[in-house]
C-alpha cells in the first residue's frame, strides 16, 4: 500500500539524518585483525559499537556475533541496505579495499579501512573522492600515529627541539610470513606487495612522511630469500623527502619483531621502539637520555577518533591524501626494485 511505502521511507530517512549519540558499527571481513580492533572498543567505547558483522564464512559469522555480542547479517549487501547501521569497519583483503569502500559510501556508510587504503594509489584517490561526493568520512587505520612515540617526537619537533631533521630510519619487521601457507590469503604478490609492505612497513611510511612530508623519490630492492609462498621476504628503500631530508625503510617477513623508528637532527638523535615505547636521545652536547612512555590503546584511538569525526566534533587525523600517498610510495617501491631504477614521485 501506499501509505505503507511512505511510513517505510520516512523511517528511512529519519535514521539517516537524526543525531547519532553512538555510532553502529558493521564489521566486515572477519579475522585477526577484525578481532583486535572489536577487542578495542567493544563495552569499552561510549561513542562507537559494533552491532553487526559479515563474512563469506558462516562459521565465522556466528562466531564473532556470539563472542562480541552482535547481531550477523548473510551478506555485504544487506548491510549496506540495513538503515541501522552507521558505519562499516572494513578489514577484507588489501585489494578488495576500495571496492568494498566504495559501495558502502555510496549506500551513505561511513567507512574505516585498515591500513593499507588500498594496493593502487588510482583507486585510494577514488575512494576518498567518494567520500567527499558523498559526504562520508572515510577514515584510514594508520594506527601508530596514534602511539607515544610519534606523539613524544612530534612535540619535540613542534617546539623545534630536534633542530632540522636530515634523515629518518625506520623498520617494521616479523616473521609471519614464514608460516604462510600457499592458500592463506596474504600469501601471493596481489595482496602483498614488495613483500611486508602492506602488512607492516606502511605503518613506517605513514610515520616517516608525516615528520619527513612526501617522498619525492624512491630507490628500493625486494627479494625473496627466506619464506616458501610466492611472495617476498626482504625490502630496503631510500627515500627523498619533500621536507629535504633522506630516509630509509627496511621491512622483514621474516625475521624476529621489530618496530624501530629513529630520527636524525641537527640538535638531537632520537632512536625509539615504537611497539615498546621506549625513547631514547642523544643530544650533540653528548649528553644520553632514556624515556619509557606511556603505553596507548592505538586502536581504541583511532576508531574513537573516527567515531568522533562521524559526529563532526574531531578531524581524523590521518588525513586520506596522506594514506594515498602512503599506497603511492607502496608501489613505487615495488616498481624501482623491479626495473632496478630510481623513481620520481608525482605531486
Amino acid at each position: 500500500m501506499v501509505w505503507q511505502f511512505f511510513r517505510k521511507r520516512f523511517y528511512e530517512i529519519y535514521i539517516a539524518t537524526r543525531k547519532i549519540n553512538m555510532i553502529k558499527a558493521a564489521s566486515v571481513g572477519l579475522g585477526w585483525w577484525s578481532d583486535e580492533l572489536a577487542k578495542s572498543i567493544q563495552g569499552k567505547s561510549k561513542k562507537i559499537k559494533i552491532v553487526s558483522c559479515y563474512s563469506k564464512s558462516k562459521k565465522k559469522r556466528i562466531n564473532f556475533s556470539k563472542k562480541y555480542k552482535t547481531h550477523y547479517h548473510k551478506s555485504f549487501k544487506a548491510i549496506l541496505k540495513d538503515p541501522k547501521i552507521n558505519a562499516v569497519i572494513l578489514t577484507t583483503p588489501h585489494s578488495l579495499h576500495a571496492k568494498h569502500a566504495i559501495q558502502a559510501l555510496r549506500h551513505g556508510k561511513h567507512v574505516f579501512v585498515e591500513k593499507p587504503m588500498a594496493t593502487k594509489y588510482l583507486d585510494a584517490k577514488k575512494m576518498y573522492l567518494t567520500a567527499k561526493k558523498y559526504k562520508k568520512i572515510l577514515s584510514v587505520g594508520h594506527n601508530r600515529r596514534y602511539s607515544s612515540v610519534s606523539d613524544f617526537i612530534n612535540n619535540l619537533n613542534r617546539q623545534k627541539k630536534i633542530g632540522k631533521i636530515l634523515h629518518i630510519d625506520s623498520n617494521f619487521s616479523a616473521s609471519g610470513a614464514l608460516n604462510y601457507k600457499k592458500k592463506f590469503w596474504r600469501a601471493n604478490r596481489k595482496e602483498s606487495p614488495g613483500g611486508a609492505i602492506a602488512g607492516l612497513g606502511i605503518h613506517m611510511i605513514d610515520l616517516m612522511c608525516f615528520f619527513g612530508g612526501q617522498v619525492k623519490s624512491v630507490q628500493s630492492l625486494v627479494r625473496k630469500y627466506a619464506v616458501k609462498v610466492n611472495i617476498d621476504d626482504t625490502t630496503s628503500a631510500l627515500f627523498e623527502f619533500n621536507k629535504n631530508c633522506t630516509g630509509n625503510l627496511t621491512t622483514i617477513f621474516a625475521c624476529p619483531y621489530t618496530t624501530t623508528f629513529n630520527v636524525f637532527g641537527t640538535n638531537m638523535n632520537i632512536f625509539s621502539d615504537v611497539d615498546k615505547n621506549k625513547i631514547k636521545i642523544v643530544n650533540k652536547n653528548g649528553k644520553i637520555q632514556k624515556i619509557n612512555l606511556k603505553n596507548k590503546n592505538t586502536l581504541f584511538l583511532e576508531l574513537q577518533e573516527f567515531a568522533e569525526s562521524c559526529k563532526n566534533k574531531k578531524n581524523y587525523r590521518i588525513k586520506n591524501s596522506e594514506a594515498a600517498h602512503n599506497v603511492k610510495v607502496m608501489e613505487a617501491i615495488v616498481k624501482s626494485s623491479k626495473i632496478n631504477k630510481k623513481i620520481l614521485l608525482s605531486k
